[in-house]
């Protein structure tokens, strides 16, 4: 199976994380592209951001469809443009933050998620409740520092980190970590030995879970709200 995995902002160095990721849990008959959505949006931090990026993510999707890929994997937690993204593929299309709360939910009671910047957590919030996720999310919370620093931690801010999760999951009892930022995809083995509970990271929670989907022969519904536009 083909999946193409679209980084929404510009960042080759947060690609290049993405796809590491990307690799450590598929297939080895699972061909995976990683791509930047190619919009010129730096890094996704709020909604205009999430507006400009949007348009390039759909333009991705439209050449992956072109190219024959079987499903789709949108890269920021925000999960930029997914609905739009599922009226124009034929395959399944799944979000990152999307897909890491479907994993968080079956792991424990209640999950927190930890993302960048405070410019995020009204969003993640509302995809929480979209998602039906309501009841279980025990809130988001930002670490207040730029998605691309996320890159590259010094040891010192990493440990900063892993303490603010501690400190959110003490205030939160949440019982599961949800990584609300792609940036912080290589870090989920390092942060799970720390805080010694569950962490999920929706780059390798979204490549299984769209294998998963691919192998069972399931594809979006276009029955009504996803319909492809013919005039598209």
């Amino acid at each position: 199976m083909k999946i193409l995995v679209i980084n929404p902002n510009d960042s080759n160095d947060m690609r290049l994380l993405i796809e590491q990721s990307c690799r450590e849990v598929a297939s080895q008959s699972t061909d995976i592209t990683v791509v930047c959505a190619g919009a010129g949006v730096a890094s996704v931090e709020g909604y205009y951001d999430g507006a400009i990026a949007q348009v390039g993510v759909l333009e991705q999707i439209q050449l992956g469809e072109k190219e024959g890929f079987d499903a789709y994997l949108i890269a920021c937690a925000d999960d930029t443009g997914l609905y739009a993204a599922r009226e124009i593929a034929k395959g399944p299309v799944i979000g990152i933050g999307e897909a890491a709360m479907h994993y968080a939910s079956m792991l424990g009671y209640g999950f927190a998620i930890l993302t960048a910047q405070s410019k995020s957590i009204a969003i993640l919030s509302q995809n929480a409740i979209n998602y039906g996720f309501e009841r279980q999310c025990k809130g988001v919370y930002a670490a207040c520092i730029p998605v691309l620093a996320l890159e590259a931690l010094s040891e010192s801010e990493r440990a900063h980190l892993v303490a603010r999760a501690e400190a959110i999951l003490q205030h939160s009892e949440a019982e599961v970590l949800v990584f609300g930022c792609a940036g912080l995809t290589q870090q989920q083995s390092h942060f799970s030995h720390k805080l010694n509970l569950p962490v999920v990271d929706g780059v390798r929670a979204g490549v299984s879970m769209l294998e998963g989907l691919v192998r069972n022969k399931l594809q979006t519904s276009k029955r009504n709200t996803f319909q492809t536009n013919t005039m598209a």
